[in-house]
């Protein structure tokens, strides 16, 4: 109970590190699925581009609520982490948050796309992007604390 109670403390005194890191994560996102890899992701995932017009930013709003919710609770939680470990610097921060994403992400995105047969090259995408955001959270955090 005392670790729920510090990490809503965290929150607490912490927003708008969370706000921001959450802003970051969007940024990535938008970033890595448009003009970096856009169109490569489309392909892996057999989609065809929306025609100008047609895609609406309404159609977007379950995704991107769904991510603020995520990038908020691992945010808050990586920084409470941060708090009970010693950080002598960024590096430190980027290893934490690549050691919690490895078995929390990565393996459960191979575990996930085993199952449902996936290209192994979209299995590698999604899983980097998901560690670039897991480094950008930690990055914000760890230098606004």
């Amino acid at each position: 109970m005392i670790h729920l109670i510090a990490l809503g403390t965290y929150v607490q005194t912490h927003i708008l590190a969370i706000l921001v890191a959450i802003l970051a994560t969007y940024v990535i996102g938008f970033t890595w699925h448009g003009p970096l890899f856009g169109k490569q992701w489309m392909k892996l995932n057999k989609m065809t581009p929306p025609k100008k017009g047609e895609m609406k930013f309404s159609m977007m709003l379950p995704g991107l609520s769904a991510n603020f919710v995520m990038v908020f609770v691992q945010s808050a939680v990586l920084g409470r982490t941060f708090e009970i470990v010693f950080l002598p610097n960024i590096g430190h921060a980027l290893l934490i948050a690549t050691i919690l994403w490895l078995p929390f992400t990565a393996l459960t995105i191979v575990n996930s796309y085993a199952w449902t047969g996936k290209p192994v090259k979209l299995m590698i995408f999604d899983a980097a992007h998901y560690l670039a955001s897991m480094w950008a959270i930690a990055a914000v955090l760890y230098l606004m604390q």
